[in-house]
């Protein structure tokens, strides 16, 4: 399959891009062995389904410890948007 112009040019740019990256990834290694954090935000902590939720996450977690870190949080009011966002942020 021969390419147009413009799809080989499409090909050397992303070529040159990758490699022009890849003695950069090296300088990031060490952030690359560290565990990974995962957030949880729940809608409401008022709602069983949501603590049902997060007792099963943190219980995942604790078997995984090694593997991922885990930041759990929810707000009391479901309609309380701005905390919401808080806890995103």
């Amino acid at each position: 399959m021969k390419l147009p112009f413009a799809g080989r040019l499409l090909a050397v740019a992303v070529l040159a891009a990758a490699s022009a990256a890849l003695p950069l990834s090296s300088a990031f290694a060490d952030d690359a062995a560290a565990k990974p954090k995962v957030g949880l935000v729940m809608k409401s902590l008022a709602n069983e389904f949501f603590v049902t939720m997060q007792d099963g996450a943190k219980a995942y977690q604790k078997e995984h410890a090694a593997d991922f870190d885990m930041i759990t949080n929810g707000i009391k009011n479901e309609t309380d948007t701005s905390a919401q966002i808080d806890i995103v942020n």
